[in-house]
């Protein structure tokens, strides 16, 4: 179904008069690569050591295809389901959903449902289920600084002329403060404090920072230290800059110049009430105040943003979600909360009136939005159980409540 942008794929099976309806979201949409930081062709899967490599495995394909493939084991093995399922598959997750919400509107009646569930979401691990209960926002913005209409000789004009790199390597630096935090004037305005609930959240969290650390490579934690790691992540923003280009970047080779031109772009986790737009423009006012002299900057920005979202425990909706990873999984889900962000969600209950809880089995050491990809093919089998159990317990519990 074609939006402004990438179109929808939608399908459904409506054969269950009188049953409540189910729909599934995931987005198809991945992330770009950069092919020869990937052990294979990114594009073409490959199965080793149980795990499946290529970009999208996890993020977001593991989503659309495991639902698609419960619904299709449920209807070779009994000819039916317990409920009406709608699928909607969405390609613009990964730029922020900016169709999503229009779409949606366009299609308020086609697309009317009981209860939804995202499948562009995680588990703890592969023994610990997990519900997550909220996300940040995000916003993006490119900045292009010129000194120069070309390149030129440093040794010609080395000495008196401005440089690009080091121009936008200044203005980056003028970004964070030696706390960590971002010294973007009103970035924090409107974050609120963070709740004594989403601090005992995190209390519950078996949450070990070294653990991140080794999946990555790192050998240092940065940013504020007067919140903990989990509380950076899940409830405060963010300033990362996500790339840099300008100069000579070649891989062989030294070429003796002052870059005329470089870029950066940015993105922003956004929190709570922040406006996406606003950060945008804060940021833009901050990058002119500190340009060095000689200095000209331009910027490239997609209007619209994704919002934070939160979504309530207390719903039958969510206990639907966590008995049944409680029959799969053998214990109880832990609430947890995501930096990540999911543009539709917000949507859904906007324009639907629905909350669309994650019901997702990515794990966070798959690489998602990184070189070398993959999603557990162990995840496969028990999303399948997952999302059958939960169809059938849907339809169970709705039976119950009609008598």
């Amino acid at each position: 179904m074609p939006t402004a942008g990438n179109p929808i794929v939608y399908g459904s099976w409506d054969k269950a008069p009188g049953k409540p309806t189910v729909l599934i979201y995931a987005h198809y949409d991945v992330q770009p690569v950069k092919e020869s930081e990937w052990d294979n062709p990114p594009f073409t899967p490959v199965i080793k050591d149980g795990k499946i490599f290529g970009r999208g495995s996890s993020d977001d394909k593991s989503g659309v295809m495991i639902s698609i493939w419960a619904v299709e084991s449920m209807l070779k093995t009994d000819g039916k389901l317990p409920v009406n399922v709608k699928f909607l598959f969405e390609g613009e997750e990964e730029i922020g959903s900016p169709n999503f919400k229009d779409f949606l509107g366009k299609n308020k009646e086609l697309l009317h449902t009981d209860f939804a569930v995202t499948g562009d979401d995680a588990q703890y691990s592969d023994s610990v289920p997990s519900i997550n209960l909220s996300s940040r926002g995000s916003v993006q913005l490119q900045f292009n600084v010129k000194t120069a209409n070309t390149d030129a000789h440093s040794g010609q004009f080395g000495g008196k002329t401005p440089n690009a790199v080091v121009a936008m390597s200044q203005i980056i630096s003028s970004f964070y403060d030696k706390q960590g935090n971002v010294a973007v004037d009103g970035f924090y305005d409107k974050v609120l404090p963070i709740t004594p609930q989403q601090k005992e959240t995190i209390k519950k969290i078996n949450y070990n920072p070294a653990t991140d650390m080794k999946i990555l490579g790192t050998t240092a934690e940065v940013g504020d230290t007067s919140y903990s790691p989990l509380e950076r992540v899940w409830y405060r923003p963010t300033l990362e800059i996500i790339g840099m280009q300008g100069g000579y970047t070649a891989p062989e080779g030294h070429s003796n110049i002052i870059p005329g031109n470089a870029m950066a772009r940015i993105t922003c986790r956004l929190v709570n009430n922040q406006n996406g737009d606003e950060i945008v423009d804060m940021i833009k006012k901050h990058i002119n105040k500190n340009s060095p002299v000689g200095v000209t900057v331009s910027y490239k920005f997609k209007p619209g943003y994704a919002s934070p979202m939160t979504t309530p425990s207390d719903t039958k909706a969510f206990s639907y979600i966590a008995e049944t990873l409680s029959k799969v999984y053998g214990k109880q889900p832990i609430k947890m909360s995501t930096g990540g962000t999911g543009g539709a969600m917000l949507s859904f209950k906007e324009i639907l009136g629905v909350y669309a809880y994650s019901l997702g089995f990515l794990q966070a050491d798959e690489k998602s939005h990184a070189a070398n990809e993959f999603f557990r093919t162990s995840s496969i089998r028990r999303g399948q159980i997952v999302y059958c159990y939960y169809l059938q317990h849907v339809a169970d519990e709705e039976s119950k409540l009609k008598k």
